[in-house]
């Protein structure tokens, strides 16, 4: 009743378009409904949601060996990661974790043994206040029942990725490794854009001794 009563007199905004949403919900029910939703069928090395070429896939000189996400980087899906990342990564981790491990395809998740997830930038850090990855990472663990080791860290900061061309990405330093990783790590981020900031953190695994990185992200870019 008393939840009844606060979303009467002051109800949730959505994230995308401001409308009322219901309590404790990210995006009003129209936006919801237009979330661009990815499916299994697509290419599980690089996570487009089509098939590739094997010579032609983005990922496939990749450290990591597979790498889905359950939205597309568009519409209200994009309102959500710039939430998570700014102000809002409490509100939006539990929904999108709960979207990743519902969705995502048996095979990418067999026989993984932890959740690691990719490091936070130090000055962004600072600055948010938050460790929206990190956070992401906990709720994933919790419902796929692994446990969530924050292994990687990064000591410098680096040029937002968005700042950057493909070149600038490549070149993104690996992040250091705090102790030996499990044989197969499921390595969790928000966003997989060019697979710069994942290929390197899976990279720093596998130097460590891991043996299978796959990535689960919450968005893919499609461009």
């Amino acid at each position: 009743m008393l939840d009844l009563l606060a979303a009467a007199v002051a109800p949730d905004r959505c994230l995308h378009c401001r409308a009322a949403a219901r309590l404790g919900a990210p995006l009003c029910d129209a936006c919801r409904r237009a979330l661009p939703w990815l499916g299994t069928d697509g290419c599980l090395r690089c996570g487009l949601p089509r098939a590739c070429l094997r010579r032609r896939c983005p990922a496939r000189g990749a450290a990591f060996s597979g790498a889905w996400a359950p939205l597309a980087y568009e519409g209200p899906a994009r309102a959500l990661a710039l939430a998570a990342k700014e102000h809002a990564a409490r509100r939006v981790a539990p929904w999108l974790a709960a979207a990743m491990t519902a969705r995502a395809p048996a095979a990418l998740l067999a026989g993984t043994e932890a959740v690691v997830p990719v490091p936070p930038d130090p000055a962004r850090l600072r600055r948010r206040g938050e460790d929206h990855a990190g956070l992401l990472g906990a709720h994933v663990a919790r419902a796929v029942g692994l446990p969530c080791l924050p292994l990687l860290a990064r000591a410098r900061s680096a040029p937002a990725q968005h700042a950057q061309d493909r070149a600038g990405r490549r070149r993104l330093a690996a992040p250091d490794v705090l102790a030996p990783p499990p044989a197969t790590v499921l390595l969790v981020d928000d966003v997989h854009t060019t697979g710069a900031t994942l290929g390197a953190a899976a990279g720093a695994l596998r130097a460590a001794g891991a043996r299978r990185v796959v990535a689960l992200t919450a968005l893919r870019t499609l461009r």
